[in-house]
């Protein structure tokens, strides 16, 4: 009986049955031929009309068909969109803030691709610039993610990389204060950029300029003031003794009603400045301090002085306004005496503000 196992090895020794007139295949050639077959796809048969609501670029691609380009593994591929994009959007201000769900996602995650061109990574900065004329109500929805692929940009290995992030983030921090403040990992994680061995060089272009942005988004810049008035209210005859009128007060501006809690108000919460906590402020101070001292040191001639005592002004300024000074004992021996490396915020502030008043006198 020939079991299955047997019938398979016996095919490999099974002589085969020639027919008369039949040509058999040599077995030492390679089969060359090529079967080829046309797929036709109707819609690019389609002679495409630019409208209003859908305006084409040079190229005839629509805004989707860029963003989709977008995503191409091919550099020259995703230029061009960049290209189409700014066309479209610089001739439709307009489309920004009807399509930035489209558009940051496929675009701000390319800040941090280390395959462009210097030219092409100049041309997406001027597309983010585009991007930033969008209203603040519109971006408020997108600016997390823009500023989640912006961080992580800051920490690429490609110099250049962490160039067109840095000022990127200038023209997030320029445009939207407000929404940036809010932002809760922009704080700890450009501090630790500055404090990094990632960190441009202080005389590269953007870097300063983008400190001061930084620290303007946080900076109260203002003197604390508490009005204490008493405000008496009877809830079992429903009368108000005080000179206040409650109702005309919390009508108008709803962000100040003392009730604002968590769980019983739908209104947000102000969000608490770094600056207004000694832990913070003291970790700026160690980041600028070695920033203010290059520029004391070795800008000769005069480029930077007047960023540098505005960085130092700043921190004066939280350190005189600091409401829970209290937290942190040795909050002002710290902030006096930074760590050895670094120089005394005091003597630098002194030494500026003679250099900058001898240069406006020269």
């Amino acid at each position: 009986m020939v079991t299955k196992k047997k019938a398979r090895k016996n095919e490999d020794f099974k002589k085969v049955k020639l027919k008369v007139g039949k040509k058999l295949k040599k077995t030492t050639t390679t089969d060359t031929t090529i079967k080829a077959k046309r797929v036709v796809l109707a819609s690019q048969l389609e002679e495409k009309v630019e409208t209003d609501v859908n305006p084409l670029s040079f190229r005839g691609l629509t805004l989707e068909e860029l963003c989709k380009q977008m995503g191409h593994f091919n550099s020259k591929v995703k230029m061009n969109a960049i290209q189409g994009l700014k066309q479209i959007l610089t001739s439709r201000p307009d489309l920004v803030n009807i399509h930035l769900r489209l558009l940051v996602p496929c675009v701000a995650v390319h800040v941090s691709d280390a395959t462009f061109e210097p030219q092409t990574r100049q041309n997406l900065l001027n597309l983010y610039k585009i991007l930033c004329t969008a209203s603040t109500s519109a971006m408020s929805a997108h600016i997390t993610l823009f500023l989640a692929h912006v961080l992580r940009a800051l920490t690429n290995i490609v110099t250049e990389v962490r160039h067109l992030a840095l000022n990127t983030l200038s023209i997030l921090l320029d445009r939207y204060p407000s929404l940036c403040c809010n932002h809760a990992d922009l704080f700890p994680c450009f501090i630790n950029y500055l404090g990094s061995s990632k960190r441009l060089a202080w005389n590269k272009p953007g870097l300063i300029d983008t400190t001061l942005n930084f620290i303007n988004v946080y900076d109260m810049n203002r003197e604390r003031k508490v009005i204490i008035t008493n405000v008496e209210v009877n809830y079992e005859t429903g009368t108000v003794e005080g000179t206040i009128n409650l109702k005309q007060l919390f009508t108008q501006n709803p962000d100040s009603s003392p009730f604002d809690f968590g769980v019983t108000s739908t209104s947000k919460s102000h969000t608490v400045s770094p600056f207004e906590l000694p832990d913070a402020l003291l970790n700026l101070s160690a980041v600028l301090a070695p920033i203010i001292s290059n520029i004391v040191l070795e800008d000769t001639g005069g480029q930077f002085l007047t960023q540098g005592v505005k960085m130092i002004e700043s921190i004066v300024r939280g350190a005189e306004n600091q409401p829970n000074d209290f937290l942190l004992k040795d909050f002002r021996v710290s902030l006096k005496f930074l760590p050895p490396r670094f120089a005394k915020i005091g003597h630098i502030h002194d030494f500026v503000f003679s250099k900058s008043v001898s240069s406006l006198l020269i």
